[in-house]
């Protein structure tokens, strides 16, 4: 499965839908603060990680295969990201906050094709530029709702926003430099995000009110779907996948983010926001579906990555 790279990519994809419902969980546990909310639901993640590579008997292998610098960057490049994720969210409208986080795939393809030894497949230029004018879409078609309910600027949200994009692309590209090392590692990953949250929680946060069932519920969605599982997906999709094609496909989340908040809450799905979803889908799959074959884009063996 690991020397397959359409496979690999494929895998990658499951990341990318699992990180669709990442919003909807985050909105029903918006009361919890964000480093307790880091702190349990990478308790989960870890904990499910912890179980099966248990059963498999791949706990040693796993540690001894995997370098402390692998851990480090993997933990802190998930502690990073996912308090800036749960800070923006709480601090600014979750659609403009989705969008400028959703940054993150673009970046991805501009900081791969600008690598030495690569070049962007025109392909993937073009979807991504069709995929990134839907998110534009939509979120003009919800702009007005938002300026009516609050006209407040929220800088430091958007701001923590962007990290987002800044923080994930940034590790994606970089978590090349681990492909020897198992996808299991993300384990380890999981373990040290949830041990800096909690550290950071007791120091930095004051005690949070007693949490509801419903909150107790999107927590273990998290931690067991776009906070844990995903993760796994992405790891071997970004080592031993298409990363530029992943990167695209990515544009497809925001899209699957809206109809699930349409199907699953109060809010309802607007004609801007249908033709948005369908113009960031017809991008991505431009992109995968009409490829440049004479332009290799392979990173696998570029220096310095």
């Amino acid at each position: 499965m690991s020397d397959n790279p359409p496979r690999a990519t494929l895998i990658g994809s499951l990341a990318i839908l699992l990180w669709s419902t990442l919003a909807l969980f985050t909105t029903q546990a918006n009361a919890v603060p964000p480093l307790l909310l880091l702190t349990l639901t990478f308790c989960v993640a870890s904990v499910l990680f912890f179980v099966v590579y248990l059963v498999k008997g791949e706990l040693k292998t796993s540690w001894q295969q995997t370098p402390k610098s692998a851990i480090t960057m993997g933990g802190l490049g998930f502690y990073s990201y996912h308090l800036a994720y749960f800070y923006a969210f709480q601090h600014a409208p979750p659609v403009e906050a989705g969008l400028i986080a959703y940054l993150w795939p673009l970046i991805i393809v501009l900081m791969v094709g600008l690598t030495k030894g690569n070049m962007l497949s025109w392909t993937h230029l073009i979807g991504a530029i069709i995929a990134f004018v839907g998110t534009g879409i939509m979120l003009h078609s919800k702009d007005q709702t938002v300026i009516a309910n609050d006209s407040a600027i929220h800088w430091t949200g958007y701001a923590a926003a962007f990290a987002c994009a800044l923080i994930w692309s940034s590790y994606s590209v970089a978590n090349r430099r681990f492909q020897t090392v198992p996808s299991s590692a993300v384990l380890w990953y999981c373990l040290v995000t949830a041990l800096l949250a909690g550290v950071s929680h007791v120091a930095l946060e004051k005690q949070a009110e007693p949490l509801t069932l419903n909150t107790w519920i999107a927590i273990l969605g998290l931690g067991l779907g776009p906070v844990g599982v995903a993760f796994f997906c992405w790891d071997l999709g970004v080592k031993k996948g298409n990363l530029s094609l992943l990167g695209v496909l990515s544009y497809t989340a925001p899209a699957l983010s809206t109809t699930w908040l349409g199907l699953f809450t109060d809010a309802p799905l607007t004609t801007g926001q249908i033709i948005a979803c369908l113009l960031i889908t017809t991008g991505a799959l431009f992109a995968s579906l009409m490829p440049n074959k004479k332009i290799p884009l392979d990173i696998t063996r570029t220096k310095g990555i």
